[in-house]
C-alpha cells in the first residue's frame, strides 16, 4: 500500500507544482477557510490513483468525501490533497499533499509530499520514517528552553483565543516559536528532528493521519493536548519528540 500512497502523493504534487504559478480560482468554504482549482485537480489524480491501486478502498478526502467514518476493516484513506491552501493561493511556497491509508483508527502507511522542495517523508507501520529514503529520528533535545515549537491556528474564533492563550505560557519557555500554515509538514518536521514539537487545536482526520505514523515511527510521541492516546476523528493534537511531551502538556490550557 506504501507504494500507492506515494505515486498518488508524487502524481498529485506535479499538478500542485504545475499550478502554482498561475491565477487560481478561489473558492470561499466557510471562516478561514478556501480552496481553488488545484485542490480539486490534485485529489481527483490521487484518488484515481488509488482507486486503481487498491479497488475496494473507502476515502475520507477533504474536497469529495470529507464526513469522517470507520469503516472496519476496509483499507481507509486519508486524502489532503494540498494542506496550506491559503498559501498556495498567496503564493507562499509551503505547501504539500497527505496522503494515508488506514484500518479501522490504526493508520498503516502514510506520505507527506512537499512538491516545491521535492521532499517525499514516508512510513509504514513497524518500518521506520523516511525523507526520500534517509532514515529520520526525532530531536534528541530535553530541554524546553532549547526547543523549537510549531503550531497552526485554528478558524474558530474561540479555539484561536485558546491557542493564543497557550502561547503566551509556552512561548517565555522555549527557544522560539513557528506558524508555517500546514499541519501535515509541522508533523513532518517533528518527525525529522527539525523542531522538537507542533500543536493544532482544530485539526482533521485528513490533515493528521499520514503525519501522526510519521512521527511515531520516527520514535516521537503523540496525543490529544490532554495526554490522552490519540484517535483520528479527535480535533485537538499535540506531537513532539517525547521528551518534551509532558514540559508542554503541563502549560497547555484545557477545560
Amino acid at each position: 500500500m506504501l507504494d500507492i500512497a506515494v505515486r498518488a502523493a508524487r502524481e498529485a504534487g506535479c499538478v500542485l507544482a504545475q499550478m502554482y504559478h498561475r491565477p487560481h480560482e478561489i473558492s470561499v468554504k466557510g471562516l478561514r477557510d478556501i480552496t481553488t482549482e488545484a485542490d480539486l485537480a490534485a485529489e481527483a489524480v490521487a484518488l484515481r490513483i488509488i482507486r486503481d491501486g487498491c479497488p475496494d478502498a473507502c476515502f475520507v478526502s477533504e474536497e469529495s468525501n470529507s464526513a469522517y467514518r470507520d469503516y472496519g476493516d476496509r483499507p481507509t484513506w486519508y486524502v489532503d490533497p494540498l494542506d496550506g491552501t491559503t498559501n498556495f493561493a498567496r503564493g507562499l511556497p509551503m505547501f504539500c499533499i497527505s496522503v494515508a491509508m488506514a484500518i479501522g483508527d490504526k493508520v498503516q502507511c502514510g506520505v507527506v509530499y512537499d512538491p516545491l522542495l521535492d521532499q517525499l517523508f514516508s512510513a509504514e507501520r513497524g518500518k521506520g520514517t523516511y525523507l526520500n529514503g534517509q532514515r529520520l529520528h526525532v530531536s534528541s533535545q530535553r530541554e524546553l528552553i532549547e526547543s523549537l515549537v510549531m503550531l497552526d491556528w485554528p478558524r474558530v474564533q474561540a479555539m484561536r483565543e485558546k491557542s493564543a492563550n497557550f502561547l503566551a505560557r509556552l512561548a517565555p519557555r522555549v527557544d522560539a516559536v513557528r506558524s508555517q500554515g500546514s499541519a501535515a509538514l509541522g508533523f513532518c518536521y517533528v518527525a525529522a528532528g527539525w523542531v522538537e514539537a507542533y500543536f493544532q487545536y482544530t485539526l482533521l482526520p485528513w490533515d493528521v493521519a499520514a503525519g501522526l505514523l510519521l512521527v511515531e515511527e520516527a520514535g516521537g510521541k503523540v496525543t490529544d493536548l490532554r495526554g490522552s492516546p490519540h484517535s483520528l476523528n479527535q480535533p485537538d493534537w499535540l506531537a513532539t519528540n517525547g521528551l518534551v511531551h509532558d514540559a508542554i502538556l503541563a502549560l497547555a490550557p484545557y477545560e
